[in-house]
């Protein structure tokens, strides 16, 4: 029942009745895993795809020197593991549980079956990967066009909001994975937005105190 309850939430299945939904459930299975755990590497087939019930999961790949860039977080209601929709034989980003997580997982056979049966739900997935690809598009301009410092602004304004201009729970490495740089450049980078008044920083959180200045300082090339 509380997987029955989870699929009715998620956004991909909403435009099904009660009784498709319980046909989908029957295509899906649940399972809990821990913190730290590699759900898919690169190479790895790609085989199922994963919808996030409870927890964090981080989407990431590793440059040469070993440096980690983060591509997307996925946050609960979210699916990801999308290369087995596109046709795709083997993954090529790390998917990681950040905490303990709670994942719904469908096969590709299951998938396609549901699709075919249910074509508002590829409707609905075609609509969220078009999103993506907009966000990675934006993401890709930002690191090209934009300075470092620039890019950390635009993150904090996205973490955060008009209403809780409270970003927590990041470390200064954290921050740097989603920009692409090292942690003590971040760190380096933070102190000017620091210095300049538009943050301030504490343990895990940043305080935005001037979201105005730090949006003229997002748009700056």
């Amino acid at each position: 029942m509380l997987k029955h309850r989870y699929l009715q939430q998620v956004e991909v299945f909403q435009d099904l009745t009660e009784a498709q939904i319980y046909e989908v459930e029957r295509s899906t299975r649940m399972s809990t895993v821990g913190p730290s755990r590699l759900l898919y590497q690169p190479d790895e087939k790609s085989e199922t795809l994963f919808l996030l019930k409870t927890g964090h999961v981080q989407i990431y790949r590793i440059s040469p020197d070993g440096k980690r860039f983060v591509i997307s977080n996925i946050e609960p209601g979210m699916f990801f593991g999308e290369m087995a929709l596109l046709g795709e034989a083997f993954h090529d980003s790390f998917a990681e549980t950040l905490k303990e997580s709670t994942l719904c997982v469908i096969s590709r056979r299951d998938l396609e079956y549901l699709i075919g049966r249910f074509p508002t739900v590829g409707v609905r997935i075609m609509q969220a990967l078009a999103d993506r690809l907009s966000e990675a598009e934006t993401q890709l301009e930002d690191l090209a066009l934009k300075s470092l410092t620039a890019r950390l602004a635009t993150l904090i304004l996205r973490l955060s909001s008009e209403a809780n201009s409270r970003v927590t729970g990041l470390t200064h490495n954290d921050l740097a994975e989603r920009v692409g740089t090292s942690r003590e450049t971040a760190t380096q980078a933070l102190n000017e937005l620091k210095n300049a008044g538009l943050i301030a920083i504490g343990r895990k959180r940043i305080d935005v105190l001037n979201r105005q200045a730090l949006e003229d300082m997002a748009e700056e090339y």
